[in-house]
C-alpha cells in the first residue's frame, strides 16, 4: 500500500531545475534515507510531501486518511504551555477519535451501519497506538531528557530543548508518514541510540535527512539520492548505497575504457573499409554504415563520460610540534550547578582526543577554557601550550570575518586574488555564490567557509566543536579523510560516531559533573562504558505497532550458516560458493576479453585483413564485453548479500 508518492514531479526555482520528473513512493514500515549534496533538493522533496510547497509538474499523492508529520527545527508553543501540556497536545486527534468511539458505543453497536463506522474508527485508533499513547508519552519524554520536567514552562527551554520537545511531540503523535529533517540536532549519543531503535520499529513510513552516517545506517533500509534533478532509489542503507555507487562508477570507468578501445577499433576498421570501398559498391555502403556506427558510439561515449558529480578533497597542513602539546590543570566550570571540577588534561603530539557527554554537560565550555575564550572558575587553573604550538579553533559563527564582505573578498584578504576563486570552487562554492555576503550564508556554506579557513591556518593543533554539523555526506567524508591524514594533534567534540570511531585514540567523557579519561580508541571506550554500567549491549527502543526484533530490514532468522537475510533464500555457504564461482567467471572473461581485444587490434591493423573476419571479431568482442559486465554485476550483488548476512 502506497501512503504517499511523487509521480514525475518537476520543480523549478527561477531558471534552476531542482527536480526533473522524479518519482518516489513511500509504504508502511519503510525507513528511507534521503541523501544528496547541500542544495540538491532534499528539503524541496520534504516540502512537497508535506504539501507546504506546490510542484510545477507531475503529481504529489497522499493517500486519503494518511497523516503526515513534519519535524520543525524551531517549533513555537502557546504562551503558558508546559512540557506536559505540549506532550498531551500530541494526542489531540487520538483523543477526539476516542471520543467518537465512546459516543458510538453509547448509542449501541447493534445497527450494522453504526458498527461498521465504529470498526473503521477503531482500526485507525488501534493502528495509531491509541491504547498505548500514555506509555509512549512517558517513554519518549524520558528518552529525550524531559523526565520529571512536565511542569516546566515551554517558553523557558533552551533552543536545543525546544527542538527536542518538537521531536518528542511528533514521535508521540505517530503520523503515518514522518518527515524528519536533521532529527539528531541537539541529541546526545544516548538519545541518538534510543531514536535509532524507536524508528527501526516505527509502524509508519519515515523519511530521514541527516548528516549522522551511523544514525542513517542504523535506522534506514532504503536510500534515495537527490542528484542533478533526479532521485535514485536502492534498497540499501546509505553506506552500502555509496559503496555500491562507487563500485558502479568503477565498472562505468572500465566500460568507458572499453568503449574508447572499441571506438578506436571502429575508426581503424572504418579506415580499412574506406580503402576497400573504392573498388566495391557493397563495401562502400558497409563503410558508410560503419562510419555512422563510429559516430553514434562516440556520441554515446560523450554522454556516458558526463559521469557522477565531482568529489571534494582537501588537507590540513601541520608544521612540526613538540612532544607535549598541552598541559592544563585545575579546570573547573559551573552554571548554577557544577559542570566539571579540577580537570587535568595532557595532550601529546599526534593525540586524537575526543570529548563526549550529554547535552549541557559542559563540552563546549571546556573547549572554550582550553582555547582561552573563557576563564576557569578555579583560580589555580593553568593552561600551558608547548613551544611552537599553533592552535586553530573551528568556529561556525565566523566571528572573525566581516559580515558585510563577500566570500571572494574574504578569501582575497587571506590568500590573494589568484587563489581565491580556485579555493572557493574546491569547497563547492560555484562562481555566482562567491559574491554572497558572509552574513547571508546558509548553515552549510558557513561550515564550509570555516573549514576552508582551517586549511589555511597551518596549525599543528586543531580544536573542533561539532565539525560535521550542516555538512552533507560527501563533505563529511572529505573532512574525515583530511583529519585521518592530519599529522598534528586533534581535540574534537562531535556526535558523529563514524567520525569518532575513525579518529579517537583517547576519549574524555563529561557527565554528571565528573570527568573520566579513557586511554584507548572508540571501541575501547564503548566497551568500558558498557562494563561500568553493567550493559551487555547497547539498548534498543521499540515503538508501538511492531514486534521487538523486527528492525529496518524486517525479522531475520538466527540459524547460523543457514540464516536467511530476508531477501535471498540461499544459505550463507551457498552464497559464498556462488561468489567464488562468480569471481572465477569474472577472471576467465577478463582473460578471454583481453585476447579478443588483441585479435580485434591485429585484424584492424592488418591491411590485408578480410572484412568479414573483422566484423566477426568485433561482434565477439562486444558480446564478451557484455558478458563480463553481467558477471561483475552478479559478483557485486552476491558480495552485498553476504555483507548484509554477516552484519545481521
Amino acid at each position: 500500500m502506497i501512503l504517499a508518492s511523487l509521480q514525475q514531479v518537476e520543480k523549478w526555482y527561477g531558471e534552476q531545475t531542482v527536480l526533473d520528473g522524479v518519482t518516489l513512493e513511500l509504504r508502511p514500515e519503510e525507513r528511507l534515507a534521503l541523501i544528496g549534496r547541500n542544495g540538491a533538493g532534499k528539503s524541496t522533496v520534504l516540502r512537497l510531501l508535506a504539501r507546504s510547497e506546490v510542484a510545477d509538474g507531475g503529481t504529489v499523492y497522499i493517500r486519503p486518511g494518511v497523516s503526515v508529520g513534519v519535524l520543525d527545527q524551531a517549533p513555537t508553543f502557546e504562551p503558558g504551555a508546559t512540557v506536559g501540556r505540549v506532550a498531551d497536545e500530541s494526542f489531540a486527534e487520538l483523543d477526539a477519535l476516542e471520543g467518537q468511539l465512546v459516543a458510538l458505543e453509547a448509542r449501541g453497536l447493534d445497527d450494522p451501519e453504526t458498527y461498521e463506522r465504529w470498526e473503521d474508527l477503531h482500526g485507525v485508533f488501534e493502528r495509531r497506538g491509541g491504547y498505548v499513547r500514555r506509555a509512549r508519552r512517558d517513554a519518549v519524554l524520558h528518552a529525550l531528557g524531559f523526565a520529571g520536567r512536565e511542569g516546566d514552562p515551554a517558553m523557558a527551554l533552551s533552543g536545543g530543548e525546544v527542538t527536542r520537545l518538537g521531536l518528542a511531540q511528533l514521535l508521540m503523535s505517530q503520523p503515518d508518514v514522518a518527515l524528519l529533517d536533521e532529527p539528531t540536532n541537539h541529541l546526545d549519543l544516548r538519545m541518538r541510540t534510543w531514536l535509532e531503535g524507536f524508528l527501526r520499529s516505527y509502524p509508519g513510513a519515515v523519511v530521514l535527512v541527516s548528516h549522522d552516517r551511523a544514525f542513517l545506517d542504523a535506522a534506514c533500509d532504503r536510500t534515495a539520492e537527490v542528484t542533478r534533478g533526479e532521485i535514485r532509489v536502492r534498497p540499501l542503507a546509505p553506506t552500502a548505497y555509496r559503496e555500491a555507487d562507487a563500485e558502479r562508477r568503477r565498472i562505468d570507468a572500465a566500460t568507458r575504457a572499453n568503449q574508447e578501445r572499441e571506438h578506436a577499433r571502429l575508426e581503424a576498421a572504418a579506415l580499412q573499409m574506406k580503402r576497400w570501398a573504392g573498388q566495391n559498391e557493397k563495401l562502400a555502403r558497409r563503410f558508410k554504415a560503419m562510419e555512422r556506427r563510429a559516430e553514434r558510439y562516440e556520441s554515446e561515449m560523450v554522454e556516458e563520460l558526463a559521469g557522477p558529480e565531482g568529489t571534494t578533497r582537501f588537507a590540513f597542513p601541520a608544521p612540526p610540534s613538540v612532544e607535549i602539546a598541552l598541559i592544563a590543570r585545575h579546570l573547573s566550570a559551573s552554571y548554577g550547578e557544577t559542570l566539571f571540577r579540577d580537570v587535568q588534561l595532557t595532550l601529546r603530539r599526534h593525540d586524537r582526543a575526543v570529548l563526549v557527554g550529554p547535552n549541557g554537560a559542559g563540552k563546549t565550555t571546556l573547549l572554550r577554557i582550553v582555547t582561552g575564550e573563557r576563564p576557569s572558575d578555579d583560580p589555580r587553573a593553568s593552561i600551558e601550550w608547548g613551544a611552537r604550538v599553533r592552535v586553530a579553533y573551528y568556529d561556525q559563527t565566523l566571528s572573525r570575518f566581516d559580515p558585510e564582505a563577500t566570500l571572494v573578498e574574504t578569501l582575497i584578504r587571506l590568500v590573494g586574488d589568484r587563489r581565491a576563486h580556485d579555493l572557493l570552487g574546491r569547497f563547492m562554492f560555484p562562481f555566482e555564490a562567491q559574491y554572497k555576503q558572509v552574513k547571508d550564508l546558509s548553515g552549510g556554506e558557513r561550515a564550509r567557509l570555516a573549514l576552508l579557513e582551517l586549511t589555511l591556518s597551518e596549525a599543528n593543533v586543531l580544536v573542533l566543536d561539532e565539525p560535521t554539523n550542516h555538512l552533507d555526506l560527501e563533505m563529511i567524508e572529505a573532512l574525515e579523510a583530511a583529519l585521518e591524514a592530519y599529522e598534528g594533534t586533534l581535540l574534537v567534540v562531535s556526535h558523529d560516531r563514524r567520525l569518532l570511531s575513525r579518529l579517537a585514540t583517547r576519549v574524555w567523557e563529561i557527565e554528571g559533573g565528573t570527568f573520566e579519561e579513557y586511554e584507548g580508541d572508540w571501541a575501547f571506550y564503548e566497551r568500558k562504558r558498557r562494563e561500568r554500567r553493567g550493559e551487555a549491549s547497547p539498548p534498543i527502543a521499540v515503538a508501538p505497532g511492531r514486534a521487538r526484533g523486527q528492525g529496518a530490514a524486517g525479522s531475520r532468522a538466527d540459524d547460523g550458516d543457514d540464516a536467511s537475510d530476508g531477501r535471498d533464500g540461499r544459505s550463507t555457504w551457498r552464497l559464498e560458493r556462488d561468489q567464488v564461482a562468480s569471481e572465477g567467471e569474472v577472471a576467465r572473461l577478463e582473460g578471454v576479453l583481453e585476447a579478443a581485444r588483441l585479435e580485434v587490434e591485429e585484424a584492424a591493423a592488418d591491411p590485408d585483413a578480410d572484412h568479414v573476419r573483422l566484423a566477426e571479431v568485433g561482434e565477439r568482442f562486444e558480446r564478451l564485453e557484455r558478458e563480463l559486465l553481467e558477471a561483475m554485476a552478479r559478483w557485486t550483488s552476491l558480495d552485498e548479500l553476504l555483507r548484509r548476512r554477516r552484519d545481521a
